[in-house]
């Protein structure tokens, strides 16, 4: 498994001193190391999309799954284009779906993307 958190700081690597310990001591195991920053990159990667926050945006504030159909209603998008995001979205871990008969519906994987979607929206929406 991949280190997602610094572990330690390479007293080698650095050429300078460190001026406040007491601020760097806690952060010490905290910090994102090289594969947990990546990871992160990725999952902003896969939101960048505006068609794909829309999508997750729209996940987050449903209180059920969504079908298809009622996306593509809702995001005025073909249902063509929409389940080629929605199975991008899939790839990559933010979506899952569950299948009754023809209809296939959608949820986002976790409360912490539904979290950061809605985070974001309300940044926005204060900014703007």
């Amino acid at each position: 498994m991949a280190q997602v958190f610094a572990s330690e700081i390479d007293g080698d690597a650095c050429s300078v001193e460190c001026l406040h310990p007491e601020a760097i001591r806690p952060l010490l195991g905290r910090s994102l190391g090289g594969d947990g920053a990546r990871a992160v990159g990725e999952l902003f990667a896969t939101l960048a999309d505006p068609s794909r926050a829309r999508i997750v945006h729209l996940l987050a504030i449903a209180t059920d799954d969504l079908c298809v159909c009622d996306m593509a209603l809702v995001t005025g998008m073909s249902v063509s284009a929409l389940s080629h995001q929605l199975r991008f979205l899939r790839e990559r871990g933010a979506v899952e779906r569950r299948k009754t008969g023809r209809i296939v519906y959608y949820r986002l994987v976790d409360g912490h993307l539904r979290d950061l979607v809605l985070g974001a929206a309300s940044h926005v929406v204060e900014a703007g």
